[in-house]
């Protein structure tokens, strides 16, 4: 019987790329199913045969700890070079606009939250 390894919602393109590759590699028979026209369905990965879901559970786990530990330098490297958008840099970068959303947002909630304090 089939077995659901992965939903396919939110999973970049490299990702499933990459998952499927792993599953051919391993020669474990899987199909993809799609959301659909109406988006009723689920997109998602599943395993032919049930039995081999622990075996590929265990191949995906380890593909997911490699890919967080990659992504995880990826990001202190970017961080060291200043390339990562910070909420400073955005400061650093638009002074101006940066205090004008803030000042907006703070309007928003404060016009929000007012009548809840029984101020308004």
């Amino acid at each position: 019987m089939a077995a659901l390894l992965l939903r396919l919602r939110h999973v970049p393109e490299d990702e499933y790329q990459e998952v499927c590759g792993l599953l051919e590699e391993n020669e474990l028979p899987f199909y993809e199913t799609q959301v659909g026209f109406w988006g009723i369905g689920t997109a998602a990965i599943w395993l032919h045969d049930s039995e081999q879901l622990p075996q590929a559970k265990a191949l995906l786990e380890e593909y997911m700890a490699n890919r967080q530990v990659k992504a995880k330098a990826a990001y202190q490297q970017a961080l060291a070079a200043g390339e990562v958008r910070t909420w400073w840099g955005t400061f650093k970068a638009q002074p101006v606009m940066f205090l004008v959303y803030f000042l907006v947002v703070v309007f928003i909630l404060g016009i929000s939250t007012l009548p809840f304090l029984g101020l308004l």
